[in-house]
């Protein structure tokens, strides 16, 4: 399933940029995160709850900053398993930052998710609708963190 979302933040390109790499801070504004470890610079261990339908998941997460330009572009990939519900994902994502101004700043999502087992059997239209929820409230609290 691929993704696409952006939303526009009332702060500089470069403030923005910085706020991504205080990782457990920019984590925080994810819903559903409850845990992140740093193994090292580009490596990330990430826990992620969420109920999707009548399923709770709980993915504990390895996530790979595979390419980054500063301050304008990062390129993630990752996968992890629930055990309990018998599912499993992979993602990848690119997230862009695009100075609309000095004061404004338009990020850019492009996910691609990949559910497998009993999660994946859920199908599109519910992980989708479950997606963009995540989405909105996460575009809200990186507002609130950054203007």
């Amino acid at each position: 399933m691929e993704f696409n979302q952006e939303v526009l933040i009332a702060a500089p390109r470069e403030k923005v940029w910085e706020f991504i790499w205080s990782v457990e801070e920019f984590a925080a504004c994810v819903p559903g995160v409850t845990g992140v470890e740093k193994v090292d610079d580009t490596h990330y261990g990430v826990t992620v709850e969420q109920k999707i339908s009548f399923l709770k998941a709980k993915f504990n997460l390895q996530i790979e900053v595979v390419e980054q330009r500063a301050p304008e572009f990062i390129r993630t990939a990752g996968e992890g398993k629930d055990s309990k519900i018998a599912a499993s994902l992979k993602q990848a994502n690119v997230v862009t930052l695009e100075a609309i101004s000095e004061g404004e700043t338009k990020v850019v999502i492009q996910s691609r998710v990949d559910v497998f087992g009993k999660l994946g059997s859920l199908g599109f239209s519910v992980i989708k609708n479950q997606a963009n929820k995540i989405f909105k409230e996460f575009a809200m609290n990186l507002k609130a963190k950054l203007e």
